[in-house]
């Protein structure tokens, strides 16, 4: 259930039965030819939504654009790293006054994880709250391969507006994918990199005006469904299990 569609009365009810908020993260960037630009947004509510109704914990309200510098194109929106930590950090420290224990936090967008960590190792270490992230987009990988789900399950079917990320919009809102758009975008930058493991700093229009690297024609909305609803499934396994020991002060 979601913070802001809840009153005031059920909230205090169910904070006390649950302690546990998971935020949503994401960004308004260029997503390819077919996709909308708050994929990475409209994918960590969808995530978070279906996630709360599994384990009974309430959503927080979403942070829809974050730190998309790198991928600036026509409507992309971007915000300063510095401003995203801060209004998460208050999102949070209102969160903990209301009696919030643990936080899970959603993000497929890659540039917001760096922040989000440093806030949660402020939250651990300053006062002993504990967080976990979900790396969206990184998550489904394992699970990817693991069941065969893709046509290419390698670093392209999982690349920006690939098989992957088309497939997973297509599944959770495919009235916002244009399939007529559908295209496979293989840059010979991308192709030609003999150094993958080094990680370099290249603006995303350098790859082309597509704004899209790999297969979109392979997606489907099935291959949608398995790789959210499964990747669900483990990210519930690990849940459940989820029991971070207290800090420890020196």
């Amino acid at each position: 259930m979601k913070i802001i569609e809840m009153n005031t009365k059920d909230f205090e009810k169910k904070i006390k039965e649950s302690k546990t908020i998971i935020i949503p993260a994401g960004a308004c960037e260029v997503w390819g030819p077919h996709t909308p630009l708050g994929t990475d947004a409209i994918m960590s509510e969808e995530v978070a939504n279906r996630l709360a109704d599994r384990m009974g914990w309430m959503v927080g309200p979403t942070l829809p654009v974050g730190d998309s510098s790198m991928i600036w194109g026509p409507g992309t929106i971007k915000v300063r790293p510095e401003s995203f930590k801060m209004y998460l950090e208050d999102i949070c420290e209102s969160l903990i006054k209301h009696g919030a224990e643990r936080f899970c936090f959603i993000s497929p967008h890659m540039g917001n994880l760096a922040i989000i960590s440093q806030v949660a190792w402020r939250l651990k270490l300053e006062k002993d709250v504990d967080s976990c992230i979900f790396d969206w987009w990184r998550v489904i990988q394992p699970v990817s391969r693991e069941k065969n789900i893709l046509d290419d399950n390698g670093p392209l079917g999982h690349a920006h507006a690939s098989e992957a990320g088309t497939s997973c919009v297509m599944y959770v809102r495919p009235e916002l994918v244009k399939k007529d758009r559908f295209k496979n975008v293989v840059p010979a930058m991308w192709v030609n990199n003999a150094y993958p493991e080094y990680h370099q700093f290249i603006p995303f229009a350098c790859y082309g005006d597509d704004y899209q690297i790999g297969d979109a024609t392979a997606a489907t909305e099935e291959k949608g469904r398995r790789l959210v609803e499964e990747t669900l499934d483990r990210m519930v396994e690990f849940l459940k299990q989820w029991n971070p020991p207290r800090n420890k002060e020196f």
